[in-house]
């Protein structure tokens, strides 16, 4: 599921895009005996946007922070 969100990095508002993927509950049997462990969320492809130009060369050394900051982001969205 594609979302968006701004988010501010290094006091500049970014326009971030990525793929979400709830997390997925574990179901321990299925009427055929079989189960599913479940999965947590995560957060793949991020895309970064300042006016429209291209960040993501720029940050990407850094993508465990910014996927840090789109979590953080995230959670603050579902509070509201």
């Amino acid at each position: 599921m594609s979302q968006k969100i701004k988010l501010e990095i290094r006091g500049i508002d970014f326009d971030v895009k990525f793929d979400y993927q709830p997390a997925e509950k574990e179901v321990r049997y299925y009427s055929d005996g079989s189960g599913y462990p479940g999965c947590p969320a995560s957060i793949t492809y991020i895309h970064i946007e300042f006016k429209g130009i291209d960040f993501d060369e720029f940050f990407e050394k850094e993508m465990d922070y910014v996927e840090e900051l789109i979590w953080e982001g995230f959670e603050r969205e579902k509070e509201y």
